[in-house]
C-alpha cells in the first residue's frame, strides 16, 4: 500500500519522448505512454513488476509507443502484467487512400510511422485491447480517468498528433489533465467540444510544449502546474525555430499555427504558473 497516489514523470533516455507511471494507493499502476525501446529499462524500473490496471498510448507517434511496441512484438509482453490497453488510432487500411488531405506525402509518412508495425502486434493485444472514445470513463481504485478527446477523422492536417487520447485523471486530493501530442486544430474542437470539463491542477503540455494547442485551452485548464516531457535543447526552444521557419510551406500543409515552446512558455507566465516539472531535470515525483 502507498500512502499517497504518485505520479512519476520519467526523464528521456531516447532523444525526447512522453512516459508517465502512475502508482495507486493500491500499488496498481497507470501507465502513459512509455516512449522508445530505448526508454524501456527507466520505465520497468518505476513499474516495479507492479500490476498495470490500465496501459494508455495516446497516440501512433514512435516518441510514445514504441517501446510499448517493441515489448509486445520480442516476447507478448510478458515482462509486464498488463490488465488493459487504452487508445484509438486512425485505420491504416482505409487513410493511407485518403488523398483529401493538405499534404498528402506528409499524411502517408504519419500513417506509416507505427501505425504498421502496430497493426502486426494488435492481434497479441486484443483480448486486452479497448479501443477508447470521447466521453469515456474508467476507474483504477482511487483515480477516475475521463476520455474528454479521442480520435476525429477531420482532422487531417496534422493527423497523428490530433489524433491524441485526451484525458483527466481524477484523484481525491488532485486532477491532472493530459493532452498528449494534440495541435492546435485538435485543440480548438477540444475546447469546442469540452470547454467546461478541462479545469485541472496540473497539466500535461501538449506536444512537448511546442505547435500545440491554443492559450484558450490552457486558459481553461488553469493549471497550477504544467509538466514538460522537454529536453533541453526543446525546453529552450526559440519562439520560430528552423523548421518553422517557412511560413509557406506551413501554410499549404494547413499548419500555420505552429511555434515554438517559447511561446507556450510565455503564456503560462501570463496565466502566474509557478510550478514547471521538466523532464531535462530528470525524472520527476509528483504527489497526488
Amino acid at each position: 500500500m502507498n500512502e499517497q497516489t504518485t505520479l512519476y514523470q520519467i526523464t528521456e533516455t531516447s532523444q525526447f519522448m512522453m512516459s508517465f507511471v502512475l502508482v495507486t494507493k493500491n500499488n496498481n499502476c497507470i501507465v502513459i505512454d512509455g516512449g522508445r525501446p530505448a526508454d524501456m529499462p527507466l520505465l520497468k524500473h518505476y513499474i516495479g513488476g507492479r500490476h498495470i490496471s490500465a496501459w494508455i498510448l495516446t497516440h501512433a507517434h514512435s516518441d510514445h509507443i514504441s517501446g510499448f511496441v517493441d515489448e509486445i512484438a520480442k516476447n507478448g509482453g510478458t515482462d509486464f502484467d498488463i490488465e488493459a490497453v487504452y487508445y484509438n488510432f486512425p485505420d491504416y487500411d482505409t487513410e493511407i487512400n485518403n488523398h483529401n488531405v493538405p499534404d498528402y506525402d506528409y499524411y502517408r509518412s504519419e500513417l506509416e510511422e507505427m501505425l504498421p508495425a502496430f497493426g502486426k502486434i494488435e492481434p497479441v493485444i486484443r483480448p486486452i485491447a479497448h479501443v477508447t472514445h470521447q466521453g469515456e470513463s474508467i476507474t483504477v481504485d482511487e483515480c477516475r480517468i475521463d476520455f474528454l478527446f479521442s480520435y476525429h477523422k477531420a482532422l487531417t492536417a496534422n493527423l497523428m498528433n490530433d489524433s491524441s487520447l485526451v484525458f483527466k485523471i481524477t484523484t481525491p486530493n488532485r486532477t491532472v489533465m493530459f493532452l498528449g501530442d494534440l495541435g492546435p486544430d485538435g485543440g480548438d474542437l477540444l475546447f469546442r467540444e469540452s470547454r467546461h470539463l478541462l479545469k485541472a491542477d496540473i497539466v500535461q503540455m501538449a506536444h512537448h510544449g511546442h505547435m500545440n494547442v491554443s492559450m484558450e485551452v490552457y486558459a481553461a485548464i488553469a493549471p497550477e502546474a504544467c509538466m514538460w516531457c522537454c529536453a533541453d535543447w526543446l525546453y529552450n526552444e526559440p519562439e520560430v525555430p528552423s523548421y518553422l521557419a517557412d511560413a509557406d510551406r506551413l501554410f499549404r500543409m494547413g499548419r500555420i499555427r505552429m511555434y515554438g515552446t517559447a511561446v507556450t512558455r510565455r503564456w503560462m507566465e501570463q496565466l502566474g504558473v509557478k510550478t514547471h516539472y521538466v523532464t531535462k531535470d530528470g525524472t520527476n515525483t509528483i504527489l497526488l
